[in-house]
Protein backbone atom coordinates (compact mmCIF):
# COMPACT_ATOMS: atom_id res chain seq x y z
CA UNK A 1 0.00 0.00 0.00
CA UNK A 2 2.52 2.03 1.03
CA UNK A 3 4.38 2.38 -2.23
CA UNK A 4 1.78 2.94 -3.99
CA UNK A 5 0.99 6.27 -2.53
CA UNK A 6 5.08 6.64 -2.76
CA UNK A 7 4.55 6.20 -6.57
CA UNK A 8 1.83 8.29 -6.88
CA UNK A 9 3.26 11.10 -5.31
CA UNK A 10 6.78 10.40 -7.40
CA UNK A 11 4.58 10.69 -10.96
CA UNK A 12 2.85 13.73 -9.16
CA UNK A 13 5.75 15.52 -8.15
CA UNK A 14 7.36 14.96 -11.49
CA UNK A 15 4.68 16.50 -13.50
CA UNK A 16 4.58 19.49 -11.31
CA UNK A 17 6.58 22.06 -13.55
CA UNK A 18 4.57 20.98 -16.45
CA UNK A 19 1.46 21.66 -15.18
CA UNK A 20 2.93 24.77 -13.22
CA UNK A 21 3.98 26.08 -16.50
CA UNK A 22 0.75 25.30 -18.60
CA UNK A 23 -1.22 26.90 -15.84
CA UNK A 24 0.97 29.97 -14.95
CA UNK A 25 -0.88 32.42 -17.74
CA UNK A 26 -3.68 31.27 -15.99
CA UNK A 27 -2.74 31.83 -12.06
CA UNK A 28 -1.78 35.47 -12.79
CA UNK A 29 -5.07 36.31 -14.44
CA UNK A 30 -6.79 34.56 -11.63
CA UNK A 31 -4.79 36.60 -8.95
CA UNK A 32 -5.22 39.72 -11.25
CA UNK A 33 -9.33 38.86 -11.03
CA UNK A 34 -8.52 38.35 -6.88
CA UNK A 35 -6.80 41.79 -6.96
CA UNK A 36 -9.48 43.26 -8.57
CA UNK A 37 -12.06 42.23 -6.21
CA UNK A 38 -10.53 43.17 -3.41
CA UNK A 39 -9.64 46.46 -4.42
CA UNK A 40 -13.03 47.35 -5.31
CA UNK A 41 -15.14 45.54 -2.23
CA UNK A 42 -12.48 47.36 0.42
CA UNK A 43 -13.91 50.95 0.65
CA UNK A 44 -17.20 49.00 0.90
CA UNK A 45 -16.40 46.87 3.37
CA UNK A 46 -14.30 49.29 5.46
CA UNK A 47 -17.39 51.61 5.09
CA UNK A 48 -19.53 49.05 6.99
CA UNK A 49 -17.11 48.22 9.76
CA UNK A 50 -17.06 51.49 10.45
CA UNK A 51 -20.78 52.05 10.79
CA UNK A 52 -20.93 49.07 12.79
CA UNK A 53 -18.28 50.53 15.13
CA UNK A 54 -19.86 54.02 15.24
CA UNK A 55 -23.71 52.28 15.85
CA UNK A 56 -22.01 50.45 19.55
CA UNK A 57 -20.27 53.13 20.17
CA UNK A 58 -23.26 55.33 20.16
CA UNK A 59 -25.06 52.56 22.13
CA UNK A 60 -22.16 52.33 24.75
CA UNK A 61 -22.75 56.01 25.17
CA UNK A 62 -26.58 56.02 25.14
CA UNK A 63 -27.10 53.75 28.17
CA UNK A 64 -24.22 54.11 30.30
CA UNK A 65 -24.78 51.77 32.62
CA UNK A 66 -28.14 50.10 31.03
CA UNK A 67 -27.91 46.79 29.64
CA UNK A 68 -26.99 47.82 26.05
CA UNK A 69 -24.12 48.75 27.65
CA UNK A 70 -22.43 45.86 27.04
CA UNK A 71 -23.80 45.18 23.80
CA UNK A 72 -22.76 48.54 22.37
CA UNK A 73 -19.05 47.65 23.65
CA UNK A 74 -18.97 44.16 21.97
CA UNK A 75 -19.96 45.72 18.88
CA UNK A 76 -17.21 48.29 19.05
CA UNK A 77 -15.05 45.68 19.30
CA UNK A 78 -16.29 44.12 16.41
CA UNK A 79 -15.91 47.11 14.49
CA UNK A 80 -12.52 47.37 15.43
CA UNK A 81 -11.40 43.77 14.70
CA UNK A 82 -12.95 43.94 11.27
CA UNK A 83 -11.35 46.66 10.40
CA UNK A 84 -8.14 45.30 11.33
CA UNK A 85 -8.55 42.08 9.05
CA UNK A 86 -9.98 44.89 6.34
CA UNK A 87 -6.91 46.66 6.27
CA UNK A 88 -4.18 43.15 6.96
CA UNK A 89 -6.09 41.54 3.84
CA UNK A 90 -5.50 44.62 1.90
CA UNK A 91 -2.27 45.08 2.43
CA UNK A 92 -1.69 41.10 1.68
CA UNK A 93 -3.23 41.31 -1.46
CA UNK A 94 -1.53 44.54 -2.37
CA UNK A 95 1.39 42.98 -1.59
CA UNK A 96 0.97 40.26 -3.82
CA UNK A 97 0.36 42.23 -6.84
CA UNK A 98 3.60 44.13 -6.03
CA UNK A 99 5.96 40.89 -6.09
CA UNK A 100 3.84 39.53 -9.13
CA UNK A 101 4.01 43.07 -10.99
CA UNK A 102 -0.04 42.82 -11.25
CA UNK A 103 -2.32 45.64 -12.45
CA UNK A 104 -5.81 45.95 -10.98
CA UNK A 105 -6.87 47.63 -14.33
CA UNK A 106 -5.49 44.81 -16.75
CA UNK A 107 -8.65 43.15 -17.13
CA UNK A 108 -7.50 39.60 -16.62
CA UNK A 109 -4.60 39.56 -19.17
CA UNK A 110 -1.39 38.03 -17.92
CA UNK A 111 1.94 40.44 -18.05
CA UNK A 112 3.62 40.22 -20.56
CA UNK A 113 6.72 38.33 -19.63
CA UNK A 114 10.21 39.15 -21.73
CA UNK A 115 12.27 36.84 -23.02
CA UNK A 116 9.84 33.83 -22.75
Amino acid sequence: MSKKIVAGVTAALSLTPVFAFAAGENLLALLNLIQTIVTRAIPILTAVALLYFIWGLVQFIMSAGGEKHEEGKTKMWWGIIALFVIVSIWGIVGYIGNVFDLDPNSKGKPPVIEGL
